[in-house]
């Protein structure tokens, strides 16, 4: 892509609107200093200095696309606890529009809690994560309710995302109205599911990683055929536009419903600080990207930029258009790398 078509897609985000619905999750980091080993079992004791929060999963989606600069509206379910009350005022800080967030009475809020730790003034690994989650059946109530609240969102947004962890809000009846409304005007849905792939008939695109696409096709990787093969799989049986996946220090495979593909390669180092969310990154640049009428090969080259920053930096994060436009001048453009089985 081209340095003007570049910065033309880039400068007309602030103008967009993006609906997040899916799966939000606080991140939460307990952080302290090993000093001793416990009496009571091989493990070190950890003296507690502070948390912090961070929003995760869809909650991560959402705060990209506001740190992009274009409005974004988040829709999905929290629990009427503390840590809903600490997630929506971190998105709310970040310019997120959370009147889409429904409290649901009978779940608590998703949590993942990692404990830091390391000796004093040095830096902090992670040595445990505790996972709080919810599941949503498709009989719940309050799903009816967030299908009317999304749909009523479609209709002022030029793109939706579909975060989807895995905890039963989106797949379903929701997602069907989502997608049937945004074919409907035109607008597209961009997926980005750890379980349920092919779950999203008629969406615009969707942006898994190989092992959730191995996964999605139930294809063990060893035996996995080559990545346009299963591509095109995905593609038919999901009735998608098309598929872009994200390969870590391959690039990424962009493949069209026409059956054309594109390889993109990597930007920058291979070796990375932390790749925690940088899933949510890639989905939300393809959303703006294809809100300006960008192609999948450019949309997968703005994300590949994107995830470029977002991996140099610790725990969930979010990049600036500055710091876009700064990585691609100091890399003009994307490295070849040897695509096998492709």
């Amino acid at each position: 892509m081209k340095d003007n078509r570049f910065v033309s897609l880039l400068e007309q985000w602030v103008s967009k609107r993006v609906a997040v619905l899916g799966d939000f999750i606080l991140d939460e980091y307990l952080i302290g200093d090993t000093k001793r080993v416990s009496r009571e079992a091989p493990i070190a004791v950890i003296d507690y200095r502070e948390s912090a929060y961070h929003p995760g999963g869809a909650a991560n989606a959402t705060q990209n696309v506001a740190s992009m600069g274009a409005a974004c509206h988040a829709v999905g379910l929290v629990g009427n606890d503390t840590h809903g009350g600490i997630l929506v005022e971190l998105l709310q800080s970040r310019g997120v529009d959370t009147s889409g967030l429904i409290a649901h009475p009978d779940i608590a809020t998703a949590v993942k809690t990692r404990i830091l730790a390391g000796e004093l003034h040095a830096q902090k690994q992670q040595v445990a994560r505790i996972d709080r989650s919810y599941s949503v059946g498709s009989d719940d109530a309050t799903l009816g309710k967030l299908t009317d609240a999304v749909v009523d969102t479609v209709d002022t947004c030029d793109a939706v995302l579909i975060s989807d962890y895995g905890m039963g809000v989106v797949p379903g009846a929701v997602s069907r109205r989502v997608i049937d409304r945004c074919r409907t005007r035109r607008v597209p849905v961009v997926v980005d599911s750890r379980r349920h792939l092919l779950s999203y008939q008629g969406a615009t695109v969707a942006t898994p990683n190989e092992v959730e696409l191995f996964d999605a096709l139930e294809t063990p990787a060893a035996d996995a055929p080559g990545v346009a093969q299963l591509a095109a799989k995905a593609v038919a049986a999901a009735g998608l536009e098309g598929l872009i996946i994200t390969r870590g220090s391959r690039g990424m495979f962009v493949y069209d419903a026409d059956g054309s593909t594109e390889h993109v390669g990597i930007v920058g180092t291979r070796d990375v600080t932390d790749v925690t969310g940088a899933g949510d990154t890639v989905s939300a640049t393809v959303s703006l990207a294809l809100t300006c009428g960008a192609t999948l090969a450019e949309a997968a080259e703005m994300a590949t930029y994107a995830a470029s920053v977002v991996v140099m930096k610790r725990g969930t994060a979010t990049i600036t258009p500055d710091e876009l436009l700064a990585v691609r001048e100091k890399h003009p453009s994307p490295v070849a790398v040897e695509m096998e089985n492709g």
